[in-house]
C-alpha cells in the first residue's frame, strides 16, 4: 500500500470530469479547451484514453465517434493524422492526442487517466500509454474498470498509482458472475489498487466502504451538483465532478 502522503494529491481538490467542459460555451468534454479551463481554475483533470489504428493514444471517451462528432465509425479505426480534422460537437475543438495534452498540461495539475479497453484485450493500449507516461514529470494515476489493466501496470510499471473503478454495472453486457465480482471489488487481489473510484449512485455500498476502512482513499464519480457533492462527501474522500464548480481550497466546501 502507498504511503498516505503519496496519495494526498488525490483527495485535496475536486477533480474535473473530462476537463472543465461547458457545451453551451463551445468547450466540449476531453478537449484542449476543457483542459486549459481546468488548469486555469486549478482543478485536477480526469480524462479517457483509447488506442488508434496507428498505435497512437487518443483522448476520447466513447468507442463510437457519433455522439461527440456526428461522424460514423469507431475511433480505433482512425489514425492520428485523421482525427485532427474531426471537430468535437459544435465547436472548433478537435480530438486531442495524449502527447499533445501532456505537453499542454506539463504538470500544472494532476491527472486521472482512465484506460478504455472494453474489448478486454490487455496489452497494446497499456504499453502505448506507458511509453508516453514514463517520462512525464507531473503527478498522475491510471484507473480502469478492468482489473487486468491495473495488473499490467502493477507488473510492468509498479510505481504508477492505480485506481480501481466500479459501479453496479447495470445494463452492461457482462456475465452475471463478472458483474458480481467487479461490483463487490472482489478482483482487487488482481489489480491491487491504491485507491477506489465508485459510482456515487451506488453509495453507500458496503464493498466500497470496506476498502476505505482498509485504508484506500475512496473517490466518488460523477457529482453533477452541489447537492450531490455534499451527499457524496459523507462517504468519500473526494469527488470527480462536472456541471458546477466546487471550491478548490477545501475538501468540505459546502
Amino acid at each position: 500500500m502507498r504511503e498516505k502522503w503519496d496519495l494526498d494529491w488525490l483527495i485535496r481538490i475536486p477533480i474535473a470530469h473530462r476537463g472543465l467542459h461547458d457545451k453551451s460555451a463551445g468547450i466540449p468534454e476531453n478537449s484542449h479547451a476543457a483542459f486549459e479551463r481546468a488548469v486555469k481554475n486549478g482543478y485536477p483533470i480526469e480524462l479517457d484514453v483509447r488506442l488508434l489504428r496507428d498505435s497512437e493514444v487518443v483522448v476520447f471517451h466513447d468507442k463510437s465517434l457519433e455522439r461527440m462528432t456526428g461522424h460514423q465509425g469507431v475511433i480505433k479505426d482512425y489514425e492520428s493524422r485523421e482525427i485532427h480534422r474531426i471537430k468535437l460537437l459544435d465547436s472548433q475543438q478537435t480530438i486531442p492526442l495524449l502527447i499533445d495534452v501532456l505537453d499542454d498540461i506539463a504538470g500544472q495539475v494532476s491527472l486521472i487517466i482512465e484506460v478504455k479497453n472494453e474489448d478486454h484485450r490487455v496489452g497494446p493500449l497499456e504499453k502505448a500509454l506507458w511509453q508516453r507516461m514514463s517520462s512525464y514529470k507531473g503527478k498522475y494515476a491510471i484507473v480502469s474498470f478492468n482489473p487486468f489493466t491495473l495488473k499490467w501496470f502493477r507488473i510492468n510499471a509498479p510505481k504508477v498509482i492505480r485506481g480501481q473503478l466500479s459501479s453496479d454495472f447495470h445494463g452492461e453486457r457482462l456475465p452475471f458472475y463478472m458483474k458480481f465480482l467487479l461490483r463487490n471489488l472482489l478482483m482487487n487481489h488482481v489489480s491491487r489498487p491504491d485507491f477506489i473510484l465508485y459510482d456515487i449512485r451506488c453509495l453507500p455500498f458496503w464493498a466500497a466502504l470496506r476498502e476505505r476502512k482498509r485504508g484506500l482513499p475512496l473517490l466518488g464519480w460523477t457529482t453533477r451538483s452541489q447537492e450531490e457533492h455534499i451527499k457524496a462527501m459523507k462517504f468519500c474522500d473526494n469527488v470527480i465532478f462536472e456541471g458546477y464548480q466546487p471550491p478548490v481550497l477545501s475538501r468540505d466546501p459546502y
